[in-house]
């Protein structure tokens, strides 16, 4: 099973992941940025963002797809797909690889997702980029009906249990 928290950027997915990957058991976590990192060590995406690159998507469908066929424990990916036909290709991808995802989008908004971007003391260098792509995030979950949101306003650990909580559902 994969359990795809998806997202704005600054939405805290990173921090619900890891605190679920300690709440379900034997649950490990796999960040598909770094199969972008990886990409962009050999090729630029002519966009600036990994996720325009169709080998991106691809190998994060197989990676995923792979990890979780071949290592039978519960894999957590936290990931913004705010671009809704990339989201469909890569969730996709992995269902028809016979693999169970479970997406959840942490819905937070505007105003305080703008304000944890600028609070965020450890991605500074990306605050201007997440804040470019807030409007494209907002509009891609706004019109989504095949996954779960979870209110991303409550603290972090009440968003994690409600996750676990659907995932053991």
């Amino acid at each position: 099973m994969i359990v795809w928290i998806n997202g704005a950027f600054g939405a805290g997915k990173t921090t619900t992941a890891g605190l679920l990957a300690k709440r379900l058991e034997d649950a490990k976590i796999f960040d598909p940025e770094y199969v972008g990192y990886m990409l962009t060590s050999f090729v630029q995406s002519p966009t600036g963002d990994f996720q325009d690159l169709p080998l991106w998507r691809h190998l994060v469908v197989e990676t995923m797809a792979g990890l979780a066929s071949q290592y039978q424990h519960p894999w957590i990916a936290p990931m913004s797909l705010i671009n809704a036909d990339y989201r469909i290709e890569i969730l996709g991808g992995i269902r028809a690889a016979g693999v169970d995802v479970r997406e959840f989008v942490l819905s937070v908004p505007e105003d305080q997702l703008r304000a944890r971007i600028d609070a965020d003391q450890v991605e500074v260098n990306a605050r201007q980029w997440r804040h470019d792509h807030v409007a494209q995030a907002l509009t891609t979950f706004a019109t989504l009906t095949d996954t779960t949101v979870v209110d991303g306003t409550q603290p972090p650990e009440q968003v994690a249990d409600t996750i676990l909580t659907r995932v053991k559902a």
